[in-house]
């Protein structure tokens, strides 16, 4: 298994040539990898925090409106609160820092999924059956589980890089602003997180385009495309602004991909059950047979929605 595991990551086509992961394979790999990535948020965001020092006072928000302790309501308000408090930046960088970690750790299994549900389309499977969807869900996710490894390549130079990037780093000396620059500095700049996370994407590209013409057996022009995506989707990071961070509630991008997933496996039993149903009631056969182009067009809503789960949680900026 090992073996086959590093050969299809020197040489996909070979590699992938009648072998795939194993679906419990493929989970310890994610969740290792997942482990990884989370990590280096972590070993980054230490050493962005480990620069920041002093504090700054602030407005108590607990503090009564003025006159009304002199009145006879005073008893319901803390009079004796102070009207300013002192509040460290050094904890302000670390909470904001803190926001990023869980999507670190959620990227790489939503960039697998993502993939994954990629090859049911490339297979030309996407108005077939269900059956036929979730088998070549599962070969896509072994391909892109194998393919998610060169990211390991960018975790280990992210808190690299950035430890390089804060030294001697001038943040601004208020809650809000300290709370921004921090977030900033775990996307940096700089020739060693350039060549990290280009040779990584490039890796990840023809890990997927070998497993797509080895597996599937598709045309060079279908397997570049599919290659083509893998690579934009792990080396953007390095073209846009602050890595593509967007810092949305993370639940949202959690629900689009859980709902993608769900939509790209049933949706051709959930068509056939939802037209059953309003059919019941009429006269002649309640069995219905969904069009393929049908089918596949809802499949193509769910991988969007899988695309912008994806990058609801961050994941183009920490892949």
């Amino acid at each position: 298994m090992l073996k086959r595991s590093v050969r299809a990551l020197v040489h996909p086509t070979e590699g992938f040539d009648g072998w795939l992961p194993r679906l419990p394979v493929i989970a310890v790999l994610v969740v290792v990898l997942c482990a990884l990535s989370g990590a280096s948020i972590v070993y980054a965001g230490d050493a962005v925090t480990g620069e920041v020092s002093g504090s700054v006072t602030v407005d108590n928000p607990d503090q009564p409106p003025e006159g009304v302790c002199d009145g006879r309501h005073a008893s319901f308000y803390d009079c004796d609160a102070p009207e300013t408090l002192e509040r460290s930046l050094q904890t302000a960088a670390s909470d904001a820092v803190g926001v990023v970690t869980p999507r670190g750790a959620i990227a790489p299994l939503a960039w697998v999924l993502l993939i994954g549900s990629l090859f049911v389309f490339v297979s030309g499977r996407s108005g077939g059956s269900d059956g036929n969807a979730i088998a070549a869900f599962r070969d896509g996710l072994g391909i892109a589980a194998l393919a998610a490894v060169p990211g390991l390549l960018r975790y280990v130079a992210r808190p690299i890089a950035v430890e390089r990037a804060v030294a001697g780093w001038t943040y601004p000396r208020s809650l809000d602003g300290v709370r921004t620059a921090a977030v900033e500095q775990l996307f940096p700049d700089g020739t060693l997180w350039l060549v990290a996370v280009v040779v990584s994407g490039v890796w990840t590209a023809a890990i997927v385009y070998g497993g797509a013409t080895a597996t599937f057996e598709v045309g060079r022009r279908k397997a570049a495309l599919t290659a083509a995506v893998a690579f934009v989707s792990t080396a953007a990071s390095a073209s846009v602004a602050n890595g593509g961070w967007i810092g949305m509630p993370i639940g949202f991008g959690i629900v689009a991909v859980v709902a993608g997933v769900l939509g790209m496996l049933g949706t051709y039993t959930f068509i056939t059950i939802s037209k059953e149903l309003e059919l019941i009631g009429f006269g002649g056969s309640e069995q219905v047979t969904p069009e393929p182009w049908y089918v596949g067009l809802n499949r193509g809503a769910a991988l969007v929605l899988l695309a912008l789960g994806f990058v609801f949680v961050d994941g183009i900026a920490v892949v």
